[in-house]
């Protein structure tokens, strides 16, 4: 209970800090800190399954960080690039080949 109560309140936070994408992320975190709290205070057997399942939650997280980061980056360099068009002295003309005379 308490380990869910304070991944709650982690989540919370993160809602108001990051936004509900990373909250929907962290969700199955929750069952690692449970299974951590269970361990350490109440001295429950971990299993197998328990440890591959935690290390699975892990790598995805990370995964989703760096894909969240990578594309950061990616909108970034674009409106790097936008902003460095629109601020062009001297802007090429193109000819308008979209209508036809006829």
């Amino acid at each position: 209970m308490v380990g869910s109560g304070l991944c709650y309140v982690s989540m919370s936070w993160c809602v108001e800090q990051r936004g509900p994408v990373f909250t929907a992320a962290f969700s199955p975190f929750i069952q690692i800190f449970v299974a951590v709290f269970d361990i350490s205070i109440l001295h429950e057997q971990i299993h197998m399954g328990s440890v591959i399942g935690s290390i699975l939650i892990i790598a995805g997280l990370y995964t989703l960080l760096w894909g969240k980061s990578y594309e950061a980056k990616q909108n970034g360099m674009k409106q790097d690039q936008a902003s460095e068009e629109s601020a062009d002295p001297n802007p090429q003309l193109t000819p308008d080949t979209t209508t036809s005379k006829v």
